[in-house]
């Protein structure tokens, strides 16, 4: 099968090259246009023990692109007037607080939030550094994720002065999605499912371990000396920022509703897509800016 210049027996020699460097039990590979998928490969297996091949319905943990869902959630609160995105984050947020770490520093906005120029770091506090993985937002311990009202209980730190710098942070996405269930008094899961999932027809797609992911979900494995070994699942501590399940099936329908597919959905207007999409921190040396929740091209 071609897609613009690109056949199938060169989209699959690529995928050999980066397997032959980075080895997995199995992986999706999709092309997709305004219509959907117009190219899949699945490689490997989604379950090993059971020899359950990957599919376009797989489910897989999709870490950051989490953000993007996020983000769509707070443009949808600015599009009904519920979010201003230039106040500050704090007007909104009721189950913890941002905490400027000096008097000086300007309040981080909601804007700074989806820009990750906000002043919130990679990691909550130095102590952090101790706990890899945990104080990053990447993974909770195996007891499971504490509640984001006990896991900030201490506040979030604002280290920067808002709108300044440029770092990435999962925490700075967890406060935007207290933001949605503060405002709107819904658990973000439901208001994902709610707003975003289900007017786009994502029926395996879920920021929970729910009954809409479960049966698809591929088990996750490490590689060791003698072979893949399944890991144990673990909570998400900042779920805005990571914790969402999909699979590459629903993925083509959110990306082709973004391209302004005519049967995709819509869950945003045209103009806010757009403005997502614009970059508005942008390094002068940068050739990419931030949008939100997204990397952005330079604006003409």
């Amino acid at each position: 099968m071609a897609y613009e210049g690109i056949d199938d027996l060169d989209l699959k020699a690529t995928i050999a090259q980066f397997l032959d460097r980075w080895p997995c039990a199995g992986l999706a590979v999709a092309v997709i246009d305004d219509s959907g998928i117009a190219w899949f490969h699945g490689h490997g297996l989604a379950d090993v023990a059971a020899q359950t091949p990957i599919t376009e319905d797989t489910v897989f943990r999709i870490g950051s692109i989490t953000k993007t869902f996020t983000a769509i959630a707070v443009m949808q609160l600015w599009e009904q007037g519920l979010v201003d995105l230039d106040a500050p984050a704090n007007d909104y947020l009721r189950t913890f607080r941002l905490v400027p770490v000096k008097p000086t520093l300007r309040p981080a906005t909601v804007r700074h939030l989806l820009t990750h120029t906000a002043g919130v770091g990679y990691w909550r506090r130095l102590s952090d550094l101790l706990q890899p993985g945990v104080g990053s937002g990447v993974r909770a311990r195996r007891s499971g994720a504490p509640p984001l009202t006990q896991y900030y209980h201490q506040g979030l730190p604002v280290e920067v002065e808002p709108g300044t710098k440029w770092a990435y942070s999962n925490h700075g996405f967890a406060a935007l999605g207290q933001i949605v269930e503060d405002v709107t008094g819904q658990p973000l899961d439901r208001y994902l499912r709610d707003r975003i999932f289900d007017p786009l027809n994502m029926r395996h797609t879920d920021l929970v371990r729910s009954e809409r992911v479960r049966p698809h979900l591929a088990t996750g494995y490490v590689l060791r000396s003698r072979g893949l070994k399944p890991v144990a699942h673990r909570e998400v501590p900042s779920p805005g920022g990571g914790a969402m399940y999909s699979s590459t099936r629903d993925i083509a329908r959110y990306i082709a509703a973004l391209l302004g597919a005519k049967d995709g959905g819509s869950v945003l207007t045209p103009e806010s897509v757009a403005t997502m999409f614009s970059p508005h921190f942008q390094p002068r040396s940068a050739p990419v800016g931030n949008g939100f929740g997204v990397r952005a091209g330079r604006g003409g």
